[in-house]
């Protein structure tokens, strides 16, 4: 018998609310859960509640000093900008430590049922990977990727393949990886000079034994699907084959498409579609402990419940309708939003134009290029 999805939700995850001004609204999950549940979808996979992470799991990754800071913090609701508190990226909020480490329990809860054999998941709101080992970063208190990827590592040692298509760098997991060899990173995403967090050059290939496994491949603004699946296709896709990693880790980040008012590429629903159909492929090829997906960012709170249920449908093997459910709609009309997409898919490729796109494309050609030149011989590539 096949076994179910694990979907790690509650409305408990909505608490991790930095403002009501904030970008990273509570919407993103609410909305996805509910059009999913809505279109049948969740009537597929197995709901788990998240619990909250213990210290001990915490501190997989993080260090003592810093998960003390964000108790404090908890407590006092005085800044500690040593530890990335406090900030305007990281507001405090009340209960912070108890939702931050929530939204890491929930993608253990999947991590633990791995060890344990399941091979496929989807938690919405994991995805946290811009959180250092000593400070919070970019929205993200504590890191859920790193401390599940190190959970499954300590009882079934693995070869990962860590896999990132956020508009943002994934630098927190490249981090804390750097000097492994067990955990390939690679995260395409929007040159690191144009954006947050600053880094993702391809010089930052890894370190010691490492060196060769960390793989970023920077996009110029404006980047669109053509240049999403390139990138997948000419650097993911032969990485991935040479690697053969046991386990799949997936960032699935939707800020890169052209709707998201942070990021400034151009990714449509068929860019999306189409990368995430050839991981599923490739998981299903070469991972024998399956596919752990991962949320990230995303902050039209509509859009990414769009591509998320459409992700999930993906990994389910089901098709969604062509136009949200109308009852959604009116839901929607009736949390206040009222410009959004009604259509799951979009229905135009879009370029918005910010470099003209020959030269998105010839910088595209030289990032691959020094990729295929630097990193492939230490794959046998």
């Amino acid at each position: 018998m096949k076994q179910r999805l694990i979907y790690p939700y509650s409305d408990e995850l909505l608490k991790y609310e930095f403002r009501k001004d904030h970008p990273l609204k509570p919407d993103r999950l609410r909305f996805t859960y509910e059009l999913s549940k809505e279109i049948g979808l969740l009537d597929e996979v197995e709901v788990i509640d998240p619990v909250l992470a213990t210290r001990d799991e915490l501190e997989l990754f993080h260090t003592s000093e810093f998960i003390d800071a964000v108790l404090s913090s908890n407590e006092t609701m005085t800044p500690s900008y040593r530890y990335g508190l406090g900030t305007m990226d990281n507001p405090l909020f009340p209960d912070i430590y108890d939702a931050a480490a929530r939204y890491v329990g929930a993608t253990l809860v999947a991590a633990k049922r791995f060890i344990e054999g399941a091979t496929h998941a989807f938690c919405i709101s994991g995805g946290l990977h811009h959180a250092q080992r000593s400070e919070a970063s970019g929205f993200c208190i504590f890191n859920d990727i790193v401390a599940a990827i190190m959970m499954i590592q300590n009882a079934r040692p693995c070869r990962v393949l860590y896999f990132d298509f956020d508009a943002h760098h994934g630098d927190g997991v490249q981090n804390a990886f750097y000097k492994s060899n067990t955990v390939l990173t690679i995260s395409i995403h929007q040159d690191g000079r144009t954006l947050f967090p600053g880094t993702g050059q391809v010089y930052e290939m890894g370190a010691g034994e490492g060196t060769g496994f960390s793989v970023n491949v920077p996009l110029s603004p404006g980047s669109g699907s053509i240049e999403l699946i390139r990138a997948f296709d000419e650097i993911a896709v032969p990485l991935f084959k040479s690697f053969k990693p046991d386990l799949l880790v997936t960032q699935l980040g939707v800020d890169g498409h052209f709707l998201d008012p942070l990021a400034h590429l151009t990714y449509t629903s068929y860019g999306y579609e189409t990368v995430l159909r050839g991981i599923k492929d490739l998981a299903e090829k070469y991972c024998k402990m399956g596919w752990l997906a991962l949320g990230g960012g995303g902050y039209h709170p509509v859009n990414v419940a769009r591509l998320w249920t459409l992700f999930l449908a993906i990994m389910l093997n089901q098709d969604v309708p062509e136009k949200l459910p109308d009852s959604f709609i009116e839901y929607l009309k009736s949390r206040g939003y009222s410009n959004f997409p009604v259509e799951f898919r979009d229905v135009n490729e879009v370029v918005q134009g910010y470099l003209p796109h020959e030269d998105i494309e010839l910088h595209l050609d030289r990032i691959i290029r020094r990729i295929q030149e630097e990193i492939f011989p230490y794959h046998g590539l």
